[in-house]
């Protein structure tokens, strides 16, 4: 008979472990699909996306002005006069205006 008693209280006692566990999760679970969680998660996601797309657009920024300065030291170097009519894009007039063509 102890050999029942003890087998059956270890049962019931992991009956009600595993009935609380299941409980406790599926509160949980509940409480992610509630509308504020769902808001929050969209905003973390939103928030994540901005900060990426200003990270990019900062990097781009970078390496345009990298360029700007590279082409610019290019062009001091050839000079104040040196080289003026092969800078002007094709099409247009030297000091890079309106097209001379249409």
């Amino acid at each position: 008979m102890p050999k029942r008693l003890t087998w059956m209280t270890v049962g019931f006692g992991l009956g009600v472990g595993a009935t609380v566990a299941v409980a406790r999760k599926a509160k949980q679970q509940a409480e992610r699909f509630k509308p504020a969680a769902v808001v929050d998660r969209t905003t973390d996601k939103v928030v994540d996306g901005m900060v990426r797309l200003r990270d990019q657009l900062a990097a781009a920024v970078d390496d345009g002005k990298a360029a700007a300065r590279e082409r610019e030291a290019e062009l001091r170097a050839r000079g104040p006069e040196g080289g003026k009519g092969d800078l002007a894009p094709e099409g247009r007039d030297e000091a890079g205006g309106l097209p001379t063509t249409l």
